[in-house]
């Protein structure tokens, strides 16, 4: 939050002009325990560098801003064949399909290369569905 719209603030303010010194402190930790309560999500935001030539050779190091997204987390949902947007059953249901499909008992009868690959891809889309699981808190 922003010093101009934080609770800590205002509270503080309102607490001294009732109060006097008691009623800034203890307006102050009100505004602290509100604002801690309600807090926004926070967008994290990384650098990415430019290539343009500077005029001395050099190549400039431009700054832009881009948000941060969990790279694991996407990976998941790509291996899972499935949107963000999915539902949690969505999930489990792609999770059994998947899992169906690249069980390794499965393939025991093609040979131990492919017994070794279809336990592999379980593994990877055993831990997809743990990484959505755990992101959704479920």
């Amino acid at each position: 939050m922003s010093c101009l719209l934080s609770f800590k603030i205002i509270f503080a303010f309102i607490g001294w002009r009732m109060g006097g010194g008691r009623g800034l402190l203890f307006g102050f930790l009100l505004g602290w325990l509100i604002d801690s309560l309600y807090r926004r999500p926070t967008i994290h935001f990384t650098f990415r560098r430019g290539t343009e030539d500077d005029f001395t050779g050099y190549q400039r190091q431009e700054r832009t801003w881009e948000p941060y997204v969990d790279v694991t987390l996407q990976e998941a949902y790509r291996t899972l064949g499935i949107s963000e947007m999915a539902t949690d059953e969505e999930v489990r249901q792609a999770y059994r399909q998947m899992a169906l499909r690249y069980h390794p008992d499965r393939v025991e009868t093609q040979g131990e290369t492919a017994r070794q690959e279809a336990e592999k891809r379980f593994r990877e889309i055993t831990e997809a569905r743990d990484i959505i699981m755990r992101a959704r808190g479920l």
